[in-house]
């Protein structure tokens, strides 16, 4: 199974042929990254409606029947915030398995998981997790999400990378500095393939943009009002 991390939160999941693509985002409001244009999945899958994971209009569907999709998708709802989604509502965790294959998708996640919840996530063979934000878990609750969750493989997400990324995220260092310096591994590459027999590591992948048939030509800034919208908290990209 091969992810591809293209920025954000935003990957492609591919297996015999099959490519899922989750979270993709919207450039206008998460700075730095290109615009997507055309970026080709037989399936989308969306942890919540806010600008940086909704971008349906960036992708482009097979049309390929669900009959045919390899992967056991499980969606487990869980909150965006600490105090229960008053501030920022739910979000989706999505569980995905193939050929005995698990991995996970985090999302936005805001607060500890149910013992049911931990108890489905746990041993992953991956996890693509947020590196810390004041709109997830911050990097020391995610370093201690993975010690309950034991995957084999994490994958930091959601961070501020160089100049790219909201700049109220922590930068990827804020996470790795919690594990051993041996157990973090950085690759030059944006992709991984995950097999159940890979080394136990913390995988911090580089965004290396996108195929050029996938990036839009410039357009029109956001208007003055989403502009403005952006800078105020309640309404800030998540």
């Amino acid at each position: 199974m091969e992810i591809r991390w293209l920025g954000h939160a935003c990957f492609t999941i591919t297996h015999n042929g099959y490519t899922l693509v989750i979270d993709p985002y919207n450039s206008d409001y998460v700075v730095g990254y290109p615009k997507l244009k055309g970026l080709k999945a037989d399936k989308l899958l969306i942890s919540h409606d806010s600008y940086g994971h909704n971008y349906r209009e960036g992708v482009v569907l097979s049309g390929r029947p669900e009959s045919e999709c390899p992967f056991t998708i499980t969606p487990m709802e869980v909150w965006h915030d600490t105090v229960c989604g008053i501030m920022r509502g739910s979000c989706l965790v999505h569980l995905i398995e193939a050929d005995g294959i698990r991995i996970a998708h985090m999302g936005d996640i805001g607060a500890p998981l149910t013992g049911e919840q931990a108890g489905k996530l746990y041993n992953l063979d991956a996890m693509m997790v947020t590196a810390g934000s004041c709109t997830a878990l911050p990097s020391q609750e995610v370093f201690r999400l993975t010690e309950e969750l034991f995957p084999r493989v994490v994958i930091p997400m959601h961070y501020r990378d160089g100049n790219r990324g909201p700049r109220r995220l922590e930068h990827v260092e804020e996470l790795t500095k919690h594990y051993a310096p041996d157990m973090v591994k950085y690759y030059d590459t944006d992709r991984i393939t995950i097999t159940s027999d890979m080394e136990p590591q913390i995988a911090v992948l580089r965004f290396q943009g996108l195929p050029p048939d996938t990036q839009a030509a410039p357009g029109k800034k956001p208007s003055v009002l989403s502009r403005i919208s952006s800078k105020i908290p309640f309404f800030r990209q998540r």
